[in-house]
């Protein structure tokens, strides 16, 4: 098959959290099952880029665009035409952009099979609701009825397209990772030091973009209610929000944490991952997560996870290798503690991890993903086949 990836963001952009890695993720394995694959982009930094290059056997192509941050217009409609026109499908990533939509709307004049995976920006939250309210009302309504699927990472994400979208378009698949990758971890001894983390004190961890949709006020309030003595919060990832960083600061010094809490910077690749091995336990206190890869990350990695039930990947962390607990700081501070300062109830949690590890590879989703694109390409084969057959 040939397969074309539309995405704002690619792999290996990491500031913008799990999605590019989860979208190179699936672009490799289908490349690796013998698929063509082929992904336009945008490259942040550089925003007159037409480069072409080859990303571990994953063909990508950067498109020109004017405008800011998130709010691209992609420019030379015609190489996307010609993209689309070379394919047998589709798939657009995430809602709020203009790249899905233009994409979208070229598949369906090139009659090409387009799927559309919002990546859990439906419905919307946070930042901006009205204008992503109208985003909806134009042009989601529109994706959703000509998609020929919708693809959900969770059942929570499923149920909430059901709101807008044919539940018979609707595919539940869930996100993987690279379980090898956190199979032997690096020390964390540099990142201790480099922190001043003292050797007898415990670390939380948190790992993700610094953005209001991660819930960070909450979890700095839950971790001033449990007060436990020789424990350390650590905040690590990128910032694209300056007023949000700063609001977290100020609640910091508010609560009179500054020794206690961490606002760390982004970390990448191996440093990452020592951050990992340095952890006692991953919170992941999310208002919205369609899946959770940097939970399932943590799993893999062997540290206890905290999650709030408003992650896709709860159900399948919850009393295996975790605990997910109701949003708020009182039920966020209940479990620090139950993870923290009992033991025995956390062994309990996190005694079926290694099932949970077996579940999060990718090779069960690239597959179901394979299946997919099969099924929505054949009956259009069979069809102009059919049609061809008619004419003659």
């Amino acid at each position: 098959m040939r397969l074309l990836f539309a995405t704002p963001y690619y792999y290996p952009d990491f500031r913008f959290g799990g999605p590019p890695r989860k979208i190179h993720a699936l672009a490799r394995g289908l490349a690796e099952r013998g698929h063509h694959l082929r992904v336009i982009t945008f490259d942040f930094e550089n925003r007159r880029s037409r480069e072409r290059r080859d990303i571990e056997g994953v063909e990508v192509e950067y498109l020109p665009w004017i405008g800011r941050g998130l709010k691209q217009v992609p420019l030379n409609l015609r190489s996307i035409s010609d993209a689309v026109a070379n394919v047998d499908a589709v798939q657009c990533y995430g809602l709020y952009n203009l790249l899905s939509p233009i994409v979208a709307y070229i598949a369906c004049r090139r009659d090409r099979p387009f799927v559309l995976e919002p990546l859990g920006m439906y419905p919307p939250r946070a930042r901006n609701p009205i204008a992503k309210k109208a985003y909806n009302f134009l042009l989601t309504r529109w994706m959703m009825r000509r998609a020929t699927a919708v693809i959900a990472a969770s059942q929570g994400e499923t149920a909430e397209l059901g709101r807008i979208a044919d539940p018979k378009k609707i595919v539940y698949r869930r996100n993987g990772i690279d379980v090898s990758a956190f199979a032997n971890l690096p020390s964390g001894d540099k990142l201790r030091q480099m922190w001043d983390i003292s050797p007898n004190e415990k670390v939380i961890l948190y790992l993700g973009r610094i953005s209001p949709i991660k819930n960070l006020e909450q979890l700095i309030l839950a971790f001033a209610e449990v007060d436990l003595p020789n424990l350390r919060l650590v905040l690590v990832g990128p910032i694209l929000e300056p007023a949000y960083e700063a609001r977290l600061r100020a609640l910091i010094a508010t609560q009179h944490l500054e020794p206690r809490v961490l606002m760390a910077g982004p970390l990448y690749g191996e440093e990452q991952r020592a951050a990992l091995a340095l952890a006692d336990l991953f919170v992941l206190p999310s208002l919205n997560e369609s899946f959770g890869n940097a939970a399932a990350e943590a799993v893999a990695a062997g540290v206890p996870v905290l999650l709030t039930e408003t992650c896709g990947i709860a159900p399948l962390i919850n009393g295996r290798a975790g605990l997910s607990v109701p949003l708020g700081v009182k039920s966020l501070a209940s479990g620090l503690r139950t993870m923290i300062n009992d033991p025995a109830r956390r062994k309990q949690l996190v005694a079926r991890r290694a099932e949970v590890v077996r579940e999060l590879s990718w090779d069960e989703p690239v597959r179901q993903t394979e299946d997919l694109y099969q099924s929505v390409i054949e009956p259009r084969k069979l069809s102009r086949k059919v049609d061809a057959e008619n004419f003659r």
